[in-house]
Formats: structure tokens, sequence, C-alpha cells
């Protein structure tokens, strides 16, 4: 071995032993390697959890009125079908032996159940605006702000969900309270619909009543009279026959009525036309009219 390489020698022994042992250097690379990949961990379960958060809380808002699929929500904005209506709301709790007697499908959506001898009654109308709540008492249903007031016997409740809302009772106990309980159990409900038995002159019933599912009466008002289809037959004094929808019917005053099948249709004004003929030969009626939910309680 020469000098140089001697030389070079001693220097790399000299550089060795200066050099710290690779061990601790290591140790703090896993330790920071490590530090690393739970910060990942916590900043990605954190974000999962934010999501978490933010959708469940979605949830419980829209649990509140919203339907539960997207399409839904449209559906309980727009007629479902020919003749067929969304009602778009339902209540899930109503008192003891309440049964649905009344559908209103014009120009606000309502629905009235009430008891056999009709002294109670429960109603749930979709308003088309919020009305006046002056000197009302503030209240809130299922965390939203609402009124509430006492007239006459009845209790009123409103308040704004996807519509304005109103869910009135009357004939019961503290009628107040059970209101306000109607209307916290109220969810929107795009599967509830109701679809009229009669059309006529293009137009569908947008009311119907009953008592029981073969003893009901549907309606239309077009102004200056009004048709009807109905289970029973209409009460008519001093009644002479007439010539309607291909058969003999009856006319008393001014009403025009005639039996077609299981149903009977007439159309009435305040004063005499040949005009209610024509209504009630214009009458398509459906076939197997919905009427299993007269009576029908929850």
């Amino acid at each position: 071995m020469n000098d140089t390489e001697q030389l070079i020698k001693e220097a790399l022994g000299r550089l060795a032993e200066r050099t710290p042992h690779p061990g601790p250097t290591l140790n703090a690379l896993r330790r920071k390697r490590k530090r690393q990949r739970n910060n990942i961990f916590l900043i990605a379960t954190a974000g999962v959890a934010a999501v978490a958060v933010l959708v469940f809380g979605g949830l419980i808002a829209s649990d509140r009125y919203a339907p539960p699929m997207p399409n839904d929500a449209a559906a309980a904005l727009v007629p479902v079908g020919s003749g067929e209506v969304s009602l778009k709301y339902a209540p899930h709790w109503l008192p003891e032996g309440f049964g649905e007697t009344s559908r209103t499908t014009n120009n606000a959506v309502t629905r009235v159940w009430s008891v056999a001898d009709g002294k109670a009654s429960v109603v749930l109308t979709a308003l088309g605006g919020m009305p006046g709540t002056a000197g009302w008492d503030e209240v809130t249903v299922r965390g939203l702000k609402a009124w509430a007031r006492v007239a006459d016997g009845a209790a009123s409740v409103v308040w704004k969900a996807q519509d304005a809302l109103d869910v009135s009772v009357r004939g019961v106990d503290d009628v107040r309270a059970v209101a306000l309980r109607v209307a916290e159990s109220v969810r929107a409900d795009a599967k509830a619909t109701h679809r009229a038995p009669f059309k006529v002159e293009g137009e569908y019933a947008d009311q119907m009543s009953g008592v029981a599912p073969d003893r009901w009466d549907a309606s239309l008002n077009l102004g200056s009279a009004t048709v009807h289809v109905a289970t029973q037959k209409p009460e008519l004094a001093a009644a002479e026959p007439v010539s309607v929808r291909g058969r003999e019917g009856l006319r008393s005053g001014a009403t025009v009525a005639v039996s077609d099948g299981e149903r009977w249709i007439w159309a009435t004004s305040s004063a005499y036309s040949d005009r209610l003929v024509e209504l009630v030969n214009d009458v398509e009626l459906v076939g197997k009219p919905d009427t299993g939910w007269i009576g029908k309680g929850l």
C-alpha cells in the first residue's frame, strides 16, 4: 500500500467514526411516517364523519315533510294521472274513532276525518299561502315555527312546510293539544292520491264525501250549475219525466237527475235551462271509483 492509499484509508476511518449510528435516524423516520399515516387516517375519518353528519342532518330535515324519493317531491306538487291528484300530506296520528269522510282537491287540498255522529272532526288543508296570524300563539311543529289559536271551540295550527299547512280540530277535549299532536304527526306522502269518480266538460269532480264506501256523493261546481254523481237518489219534489242519457230521467224545478247503473247523476242550478240536460249527458263515469278511503282511519 502506498502513502496515498494509506491517507485515504485513514480519512475514511475517521469519517466512519464521526458518522452517527443509523438506528436512531431510521426509527425517527419510521415514527414520522407513522404520524403521517395517522394524520391522514384522522383527516379521512373526520371527513367521513362530517359527511355523515351532513347527510344525517339532511335526512332529519327532509324527513319533516319531504317525500323519501327525489322524484316523489315533484309528484307531490302535480297531478299524478288522468283524474288522479296527489293529496300531498297525511297525518300519522288521529284521535280514536276518526275516519276519513271528505276530500276536496280544487284550489286547496283538504282532507276531513270525523266521528260517526259528525260532532267532532280533524281537518288537514294544504293552503295556497300562509294566513294572517296576528294574535295567535307562537309554537313549533317538528322544529318549524308555527302558530296556534282556539276560537269558537275549534283549534287551528298553521305552519310552513313545503306548503302552508293548517290542522283544525273541533268537538274533542283539549282541542289545542289534539291539534298540535295531529300537526306533529303530519308527513309528506306522495303515495297518497285521490281519483275523481267522474268528469264533465273536461273537468274532474273536485269534491267527494261519504260515510261508507257504498254511500258517497261527488260534485263539481261549474259556476252556473253544479253536477253530482252519488250512490243515493237526490231529494226531488214534484218531479216530471225528462229524456236524458238515452233513458227516462227526472226534472224537478232546476234539477235534472237520472239513474245510471248503481249511481245517480244530476245537475242543479238556480234556474232551469236545457244546459242541465246537456251537463248530465256529458258526464263521464269512472268504472270503479276509488272509495276505499271513505270511513277509514289511519
